[in-house]
């Protein structure tokens, strides 16, 4: 048993209030002022998809997909005289995904997938001018580089262990995604900033009580992995631009299900 599917949207994302508003507010992850920019447009995207599907048993099911993304006016955070919300004007993302559901043991299954992405932006950088409150754009030069917030891989597995005899549940997930663009450069003297990749470890264990109630103990982050941002010289060499950890959270919890 197969399937074949062939997919096509056309999209649009509209900037929100806060990215449209000319106004500087504190962001809690840039841990700076970022100015809003009532010249943002809205965002067009086309989407094509192409999927195999198949089922080789009972339980198990495995698919791969062929994406491309075309994007029209799309908003990146770029560092010019501080931090900003731009249009650029045109990028793509093509790429290949594998997922898979396999069921190992009677009461282990596997959930996993990995993306392999090629993306690519035209940016024109440019020089702002504000004068009588009229803001003009004056382009200064047109480099190509990965499209913003894109990485070149993620992977996720999930591991679930469900002996039903005892009515309890065992969950063990993994993330990991490639170095990606987080802050864009509007000034050819100063880098592009990336953030390089965090290895992510949750686990969760609940257990029926009763008929209504689920207890539930989670760890999220269990490596309390590092969130370390760079700046990227073109010569190879590297300078944080940030390095800083949330911690890992501990959450307990008791669910009632009529």
């Amino acid at each position: 048993p197969m399937n074949l599917r062939f997919n096509y949207s056309h999209t649009v994302a509209r900037p929100s209030i806060r990215e449209l508003s000319d106004v500087a507010q504190l962001d809690y992850e840039y841990r700076a002022f970022v100015f809003g920019n009532s010249d943002l447009k809205t965002v067009h995207v086309d989407n094509f998809d192409f999927r195999y599907e198949f089922y080789p048993q009972q339980g198990c099911d495995f698919s791969v997909s062929l994406f491309y993304k075309k994007f029209r006016d799309h908003i990146e955070i770029v560092k010019s005289v501080g931090l900003t919300w731009q249009n650029v004007d045109n990028s793509y993302v093509a790429g290949v995904e594998m997922e898979g559901h396999f069921k190992l043991l009677p009461t282990l299954d596997l959930r996993a997938n990995i993306s392999l992405i090629k993306s690519e932006t035209e940016f024109v950088r440019k020089r702002l001018d504000l004068s009588d409150g009229v803001k003009t754009y004056f382009p200064l030069d047109t480099i190509r580089r990965p499209m913003f917030g894109q990485a070149p891989y993620v992977f996720n597995a999930i591991m679930t262990y469900t002996p039903k005899k005892y009515g309890m549940s065992f969950t063990v997930s993994y993330n990991v995604q490639g170095r990606r663009l987080v802050i864009a450069a509007d000034v050819k003297e100063v880098p592009d900033i990336y953030e390089v990749p965090r290895h992510l470890i949750d686990i969760k264990a609940s257990k029926n009580i009763g008929k209504h109630f689920i207890a539930s103990f989670t760890v999220k982050d269990l490596l309390n992995a590092p969130v370390r941002r760079t700046y990227n010289y073109q010569d190879g060499f590297t300078l944080d631009f940030d390095n800083f950890r949330f911690g890992t959270l501990l959450q307990a919890g008791l669910t009632y299900k009529l």
